[in-house]
């Protein structure tokens, strides 16, 4: 914590209110022009074994998984071993006809108007089994038109990012877990991040619960085993770092970063506010780029003020508290707004 800053801040003050009850919590960050300003734990990671969140607790990430797998593309291409222009079918075999259009951009940027697979694939009935990417592609062969021409407008598809890791594996004769962790993870120094496999490989590992007063474990879904949409698990100290890889092009040339956070257009010509595994919106009329996430209960939120140089993370394990939240109200603070809400 800063020597300017007062002991206890306005935010910490509601977030501590974690550590007085048995219940699951939030692990936040701010990191500004390189330096960390802020990085703490509240509440329990595990309620059976009363084990707390600190900044080596590993949560789900969700959708935030996606800037992940969307990295391995940019490497990828930055490699010239693929290009974003590349249509799906040269590396996903049997692809059916009616995707035959679909570019890996498409994939990207979702704009491949595949249809959503997720009422007949996803269930919290524990007696069913796991689904995996190759089900969900399944699903896709099964299927014989796209809800509308690819390239035509964004609509945000999970099953866009669970195809992009087929094709990872394809062009790299690895398997997805292997090709992020050596050309992401090990060279980011994420030493604890993964993708989860089961029985689950994730050390620190969070449990996810339902809202207030009962605090179920709904920590299951059939979705649960799905890579590249999903399946990061990762700490506030591996974000940090993550954070820093970004920053410092670890992974990838300048010119290939600004790619990653740049909007693109859909056939239109219409601005499509997506870029590798990020959005674009704005902040107390501050640009800001930011992925939000949400799965069986975890919810988290990174995001990235360019033009103060400042990010805001917050991780939560229950529906029962708003990482977005969270870190809004970081935001005020060290934005010095007086705002509660997004202009």
């Amino acid at each position: 914590m800063p020597p300017d800053t007062p002991d206890i801040l306005p935010f910490e003050k509601r977030f501590a209110r974690y550590n007085d009850t048995l219940c699951p919590g939030l692990a936040v960050m701010v990191i500004e022009d390189g330096v960390t300003k802020f990085k703490n734990g509240y509440g329990l990671r595990n309620l059976e074994t009363k084990e707390k969140i600190d900044c080596d607790t590993n949560f789900r990430m969700a959708s935030v998984s996606k800037q992940f797998t969307a990295m391995c593309i940019a490497i990828l291409e930055e490699r010239k071993d693929l290009s974003s222009d590349d249509y799906i079918c040269h590396y996903l075999s049997d692809l059916p006809k009616y995707m035959s259009d679909i570019k890996i951009s498409h994939l990207v940027h979702h704009l491949s108007g595949l249809p959503d697979y997720s009422n007949e694939l996803w269930s919290s009935d524990k007696s069913k089994p796991l689904i995996s990417n190759h089900d969900v592609y399944a699903f896709y062969k099964g299927r014989n038109a796209l809800d509308f021409k690819a390239g035509e407008r964004f609509e945000y598809s999970n099953g866009g990012y669970s195809l992009l890791p087929l094709l990872i594996e394809n062009v790299t004769d690895q398997s997805f877990p292997a090709f992020i962790k050596s050309n992401i993870f090990e060279p980011a120094n994420m030493e604890n991040t993964a993708i989860i496999e089961y029985p689950s490989n994730i050390q620190n590992q969070a449990i996810s619960y339902s809202e207030w007063p009962f605090f179920e474990d709904i920590d299951f879904n059939t979705g649960n085993a799905l890579q590249g949409e999903d399946g990061v698990y990762t700490s506030l100290n591996d974000v940090e770092a993550w954070i820093s890889a970004i920053e410092n092009n670890t992974l990838i040339g300048p010119a290939m970063t600004k790619k990653v956070f740049s909007a693109v257009q859909d056939s239109r010509g219409r601005k499509v506010n997506y870029g590798y595994g990020w959005g674009f919106d704005e902040i107390y009329k501050h640009k800001l780029i930011v992925h939000t996430g949400g799965w069986v209960g975890f919810n988290s939120m990174v995001a990235f003020v360019p033009d103060r140089k400042i990010w805001f993370v917050a991780f939560s394990n229950t529906n029962a508290i708003d990482s977005e939240n969270a870190a809004l109200e970081m935001a005020k603070y060290y934005l010095k707004e007086n705002t509660d809400k997004f202009e």
